[in-house]
């Protein structure tokens, strides 16, 4: 694994930490925001191990679904779930009237722990 994979994946490991610390804080639309990147900072590694640069976030969720899903090498559930984080991360960043619940907060710090090892596997 090269240093720039490698830094990805430490700055996705940063962001799970965060969001497990927002989570007890109950600041929960504060941890979509931090599993999301932890999401986009993994798909952006696993992107790096075939020279695929993405300048975008639509790019970076696009290109995950073209160059792993597509082929077989994850399943589309999780291509799945990096989507529906990019879009709740969006709508509780940008939008007043969105409320995470900790339900909500919770399922996605889980799915974003799933997506990070599955795009470490994806690696090896």
């Amino acid at each position: 694994m090269n240093r720039e994979v490698q830094q990805r994946f430490e700055k996705a490991a940063e962001c799970i930490d965060d969001a497990e610390f927002l989570l007890e804080s109950k600041r929960y639309a504060s941890v979509v925001n931090r599993a999301y990147y932890a999401m986009f900072h993994a798909a952006t590694a696993v992107l790096l191990t075939k020279d695929v640069i993405r300048g975008s976030h639509s790019g970076v969720i696009s290109a995950f679904g073209q160059f792993f899903v597509a082929t077989g090498i994850v399943h589309a559930l999780h291509h799945q779930h990096l989507r529906e984080a990019f879009d709740l991360r969006q709508e509780s960043d940008y939008e007043a009237h969105v409320e995470v619940s900790e339900t909500e907060a919770g399922n996605m710090l889980h799915r974003a722990m799933d997506f990070v090892d599955v795009c470490r596997r994806a690696c090896g």
